[in-house]
Parts: structure tokens; sequence; C-alpha cells
């Protein structure tokens, strides 16, 4: 049991993935165990770790622009870090590089699965590392981006892909081949009070449906 201090969180684990459930796709794992206990002024989240999570999982998050936004990404990787995965968060310039790294891994016999995000500029690379990755014949399991700055085709070697985006001057939309079950969706948030393109990935509630995604693709 992890016990994690917190502020009351409008959305809970239980919410982000009846989200994801309808806008990402099915979620055939259910998310961690989350109690609110009340303490002396302040909550404790009671989140029951996985044991039987494949944490060998290849987890990269992908910053925007000059490591100073994109905060999200480092978030995100924390609460998996908690959790017993080792996700690489990387600046937006090493895509090649981390993709490369990648498909060696992969090629030497490590294929757990493979989970790209990223945020703005993170967010164009993401994809551009998924598309390297299809070059050299590696899959990728998930592939989740925050307001990307540039439209993109997802390629065919992505199982599940989710674009958070707000028709705000700066997101945009992606293209995929339609998919039988919502695998791959774009998921408009324009009109969702508070988020921008500089906040959109530190948004809980997002952050909770790709981490939802994450423990079911990585559930043994």
């Amino acid at each position: 049991m992890i016990f994690v201090r917190a502020k009351r969180f409008a959305c809970h684990a239980a919410l982000a993935v009846a989200v994801g459930s309808s806008a990402v796709g099915s979620v055939h794992a259910m998310p961690p165990v989350i109690k609110m206990a009340p303490t002396a002024g302040s909550d404790v989240l009671l989140v029951q770790a996985r044991t039987n999570q494949n944490t060998d999982a290849q987890i990269f998050f992908v910053r925007g622009l000059a490591h100073v936004f994109s905060r999200g990404m480092d978030e995100m990787a924390a609460k998996l870090r908690a959790q017993g995965f080792n996700p690489q968060v990387v600046g937006h310039r090493q895509w090649q590089a981390t993709a490369d790294t990648i498909a060696q891994a992969y090629r030497s016999g490590q294929t757990a699965p493979i989970i790209l995000v990223g945020h703005s500029l993170g967010a164009n690379n993401a994809a551009r590392m998924a598309t390297r990755l299809q070059g050299k014949g590696v899959p990728v399991a998930y592939l989740a981006t925050f307001d990307p700055t540039q439209t993109f085709t997802v390629p065919g070697n992505v199982r599940y892909f989710a674009n958070f985006y707000q028709n705000n001057g700066f997101g945009r939309r992606a293209s995929f081949a339609p998919s039988r079950h919502k695998e791959k969706v774009n998921l408009n948030l324009t009109s969702s009070p508070g988020l921008n393109h500089r906040n959109i990935d530190q948004s809980r509630r997002l952050q909770d449906i790709v981490i939802a995604r994450v423990l079911a693709i990585t559930a043994r």
C-alpha cells in the first residue's frame, strides 16, 4: 500500500478510467484502488500498487520547449516510478537518439511494451519517434500526445493512441485509420475550463487516463 499525501481532487482514478473507457478505448484491467482517508488538516490517498505489472516496459516522456514547460511529464514519470516502473524523461531534441536506443534494446530481446508520451514540441517528436520505430520494425504499445503543435499521421505500429488537444492556436488533431474499438482517438478539450497549451499536461484527470492505460497495457 502506497500512502500519498495530497489535497482533495475533483477527479479520482475511477472517473479517469470511465473517461478512458469511452474516449481512449476499452481498458481491460482495473485501475489501482484509491480510497480517501480523512486526517487532521489533509487527506491521504491510499493507492494499492500492483504487484503483477511488467515493469520492464520502456516508457519515455518527451518534454517541450527548453525544459521549462511540460512539468506534467515529470509528474507522470514520478507516479509510475512509485509503482515500480523506470520511465525516462527526455528533451524533444533527443527524439532520434532515444528512438534508436529503444530499437536497439528491442532487437537485443527487450520486448516489454514501449510507451511514448509527449507535450507540445515533445508531442510532435514522440510521434516522430513512433514513425522512426515503425521503420525499424518496432511496435509501440501506446502513444499519448498533449497538444501537439503539428499535424501528423499515427503510424501503423502504434496499438493505442490518444491525442489530448485544444483548438487554441497551438493544438492540432492527428490522423489515423478508424479503429474498431476506439483504440485511437483525438480528444478535443477546447471547451475545458482552466486548460491551456502550457498546462494541459498537468491536468490530473488526463494524467490519470494515461496512467490507467499504461497499467492496463503492462498488466500480466
